[in-house]
């Protein structure tokens, strides 16, 4: 019997750096978030990574996993609110406890792992830490961030 339910099958991990399909697979970096708009980079309390975006290769995503642990309670307000002109889900994943207080134009809402928030192009919003541990992972609609916090500077 080859493959299937009930095989007797042995998978063996190779690390390969050609191929075929080599260029579907890229290695994440780290990036500080100095260079984002409106996060307060020096004093952000958590470890981001790039997974997907122009640093990495050209597409139309942008994918960033912020990893937190046990942040402070003065380290905790580091995103000012902002908007930009496309979509952005965030995914909030946590083997223990994970709390964010997320702001959705003037409304703020204080949300718990697991959770996901969808914000439209243009939306003001916000996602600070409120406690915990855990992965806040970013799925941006494209490869280019860039950010505004006053209407005037929204692209139309």
């Amino acid at each position: 019997m080859r493959g299937g339910h009930g095989a007797n099958t042995r998978t063996t991990r190779t690390t390969r750096t050609a191929g075929r399909y080599a260029e579907l697979i890229w290695s994440g970096v780290l990036e500080g978030l100095g260079q984002v708009p409106f996060h307060n980079g020096a004093e952000a309390p958590l470890k981001r990574r790039v997974l997907s975006g122009p640093s990495l290769h050209e597409r139309s995503k942008r994918i960033v996993v912020h990893e937190l642990k046990d942040v402070r309670p003065e380290q905790r307000s580091y995103c000012a609110p902002h908007f930009h002109d496309f979509a952005e889900v965030n995914l909030l994943l946590s083997a223990s406890r994970l709390k964010y207080e997320i702001r959705l134009g003037d409304e703020t809402y204080l949300v718990e792992a697991p959770a996901s928030i969808h914000i439209p192009a243009g939306l003001l919003h916000s996602a600070n830490v409120f406690e915990g541990s855990g992965f806040f992972i970013a799925l941006m609609d494209t490869a280019h961030y860039s950010a505004s916090t006053l209407a005037s500077d929204l692209k139309t």
